[in-house]
């Protein structure tokens, strides 16, 4: 297996995800230098001193002069206005990738503005936890999850493959598609569920039910306690997709609902097993090894 090598990574924003791919990589043996970009010295410091970069800078020009790989690990609301700084200071041989969770918008601005759009890579890793800022970092949070990367028809094959190993050292399981793909996929099952989980604890607290809730709502509400901010980013960044899937589950729903309405106890029991028989498969597969809590 091809390994990522480079002399310089710069990473933009060395929070959560940007912070866990530089200690991933460190653990896993790579031994370029790891620059640090973000807008708060302070934070920079605190990442300096959590091991996730070598050195930190608020200059962006600064931090990418020299860098063969940029990785931009801003918020996803973010990343085309960071695309545009970087026109003007990065180098046409440079690659540069990110981590947004939504693609469309991202690898389009990427192309219109980057100095050689084939060099750009979009890349969308699904892994993440509750947690904030370098010191939420964690080496094993992206082991073994899927990431997405979305080339086009400009894509060089040389930054293809850079990227790809730079995940592939990172032990994750890759998975190519378009971006208007991977934005629709993505809000099936990684926006959906986040807003089925905000919706849940918003009907409960308005309805009640808080006194007999335990371990089942608090696993199934789990999502909502994601940083709000980053969420808000991503959907309305991604809102077509989302919506389009919220009419998905909303015809579901409508269909339980029916169901429900006519006293129909087989109909319920089908989807019940349908859903307990695919999920059921789906972890047997993609968690193998683990076992789930």
């Amino acid at each position: 297996m091809h390994r990522f090598n480079a002399n310089q990574l710069t990473i933009i924003g060395t929070g959560l995800l940007g912070g866990s791919v530089a200690l991933a990589l460190r653990q896993a043996g790579f031994t370029g230098k790891i620059v640090g970009v973000g807008r708060r010295q302070e934070t920079l410091d605190t990442a300096i001193g959590v091991g996730c970069i070598d050195t930190g800078t608020t200059d962006l020009a600064a931090g990418v002069a020299e860098a063969d790989v940029v990785l931009i690990a801003t918020p996803v609301q973010t990343i085309t206005h960071v695309l545009r700084d970087l026109a003007g200071c990065v180098g046409e041989a440079t690659i540069v990738t990110d981590v947004g969770s939504t693609k469309r918008d991202i690898v389009a601005t990427a192309e219109d503005v980057l100095p050689h759009a084939g060099r750009f890579v979009g890349s969308h890793p699904m892994a993440g936890n509750t947690g904030a800022g370098p010191e939420a970092a964690d080496a094993q949070l992206l082991a073994g999850k899927p990431c997405i990367v979305t080339p086009t028809k400009r894509t060089d094959a040389e930054a293809l493959a850079t990227v790809e190993a730079m995940w592939r050292t990172l032990a994750m399981n890759l998975l190519t598609m378009n971006p208007a793909e991977h934005d629709l996929q993505t809000a099936l099952v990684s926006h959906l569920p986040h807003a089925a989980a905000v919706m849940l604890v918003l009907t409960a607290a308005a309805e009640g039910g808080w006194d007999v809730a335990s371990t089942g709502f608090k696993s199934t509400t789990r999502l909502a306690s994601s940083n709000p901010p980053m969420r808000a980013d991503i959907m309305i960044n991604n809102r077509a997709a989302l919506l389009d899937a919220i009419g998905a589950f909303e015809k579901q729903l409508a269909d339980l609902r029916g169901k429900l309405e006519s006293e129909d106890y087989d109909g319920v029991l089908d989807m019940l097993n349908r859903a307990k028989d695919i999920r059921d498969a789906w972890v047997e597969v993609r968690f193998a090894n683990e076992e789930e809590s």
